[in-house]
């Protein structure tokens, strides 16, 4: 059986924005280590598989830097500086995705209620494939998050796994990096 390429499309045209992960917001997280293990899975498989990535940072002279277990993990992923809430808040970061031809831009971090919900509206708006890894993203309030991950299927947002995410990029076990990133992910917490 084929993979559905209006689920996932080839990696062509993907972009992945890691969201806020920052210790004064990681603080609050329900299931913390779990979360960040989730996000850093994530950006080690979206390496692998040439996928376009980005961070951002909400405010971070007052809420501190990215943690080290990601800066320290990928020192060259773009970091983008936010006041909105909203990554598109951010010229820079609509800068990267028009300069790298993102037309699927994949979600995750924190929190979702607030910065993963507007960035989605924002990739909405500007007629984005939109993609909620939903076990890499974080909020304090869960029934909140839930409500908002309803309300973002419903407005045609993907809100799926990160492994479903993956192996839908695979396609197959003949993909050059099944191996890779089927270890990654047996290794997973």
């Amino acid at each position: 059986m084929k993979p559905n390429n209006n689920l996932i499309p080839a990696m062509k045209g993907c972009g992945s924005v890691v969201m806020d992960m920052q210790d004064s917001l990681l603080s609050v997280i329900d299931s913390r280590e779990e979360f960040q293990s989730s996000v850093i899975l994530q950006i080690k498989i979206f390496k692998l598989l040439n996928v376009f990535q980005c961070l951002t940072e909400q405010v971070p002279e007052k809420l501190g830097e990215t943690i080290d277990g990601i800066l320290d993990l990928e020192a060259e992923l773009p970091v983008f500086t936010k006041d909105t809430f909203s990554a598109f808040g951010s010229d820079d970061f609509v800068n990267w995705l028009k300069d790298n031809d993102i037309t699927h831009l994949f979600l995750s971090g924190i929190e979702t209620p607030i910065c993963i919900y507007q960035t989605s509206l924002g990739a909405l708006r500007e007629n984005l494939k939109v993609t909620v890894i939903s076990d890499c993203i974080g909020a304090r309030r869960q029934t909140d998050s839930k409500s908002v991950l309803s309300q973002l299927s419903s407005f045609g947002c993907h809100v799926i796994p990160l492994e479903t995410v993956v192996y839908s990029m695979l396609g197959s076990s003949t993909h050059s990096q099944f191996r890779s990133v089927s270890k990654l992910i047996r290794d997973r917490l």
